[in-house]
């Protein structure tokens, strides 16, 4: 009798990694508030700057892996599939992280950052959401098991 290995879930992958943006997002959120109160904002801004930092590395990743491994497997199985809005929501994430950098690099981060996190957290969270709620569901089915081990296999390819 010959072993079977049971791939890891690529979802439950994406849903971990979701958490784990979404815990960033609240001390963004937190840090964002304390700037607009007029808190002194030397250490609301490292907060910040490290919110971005995970933006720009993990969060990148995340989508990255999620276009290769998922969007476009998902596209070659169904040309009706909904990931055009997700591509275009990580596309704009990109641009609200340079707008983010900028106001941190600004002449005046301390009111220049909160709204430019504000937009961030928003599209951040409301992407998650429907990708949570929405697009894993759907792509689950679309998939089927083979097609999650496929997707799973994918992710570790370099």
């Amino acid at each position: 009798m010959g072993r079977h290995t049971v791939e890891p879930d690529p979802f439950r992958q994406f849903e971990a990694e979701h958490d784990e943006a979404l815990r960033v997002l609240i001390r963004l959120e937190h840090a964002a508030e304390a700037l607009e109160h007029g808190e002194r904002p030397e250490p609301h801004l490292e907060i910040v700057r490290e919110a971005h930092t995970f933006v720009t590395t993990a969060v990148r990743a995340h989508n990255d892996n999620e276009e290769r491994a998922l969007f476009e497997l998902l596209n070659l199985l169904d040309e009706d599939a909904p990931v055009a809005i997700f591509e275009d929501e990580h596309r704009a994430l990109r641009q609200l992280e340079g707008n983010l950098g900028a106001a941190l690099d600004g002449p005046h981060p301390a009111t220049e950052v909160p709204k430019a996190a504000r937009t961030m957290i928003d599209l951040l969270r409301e992407h998650i959401e429907r990708e949570n709620e929405m697009l894993f569901p759907l792509a689950r089915t679309l998939l089927g098991p083979e097609g999650v081990a496929l997707v799973a296999r994918r992710l570790t390819e370099p």
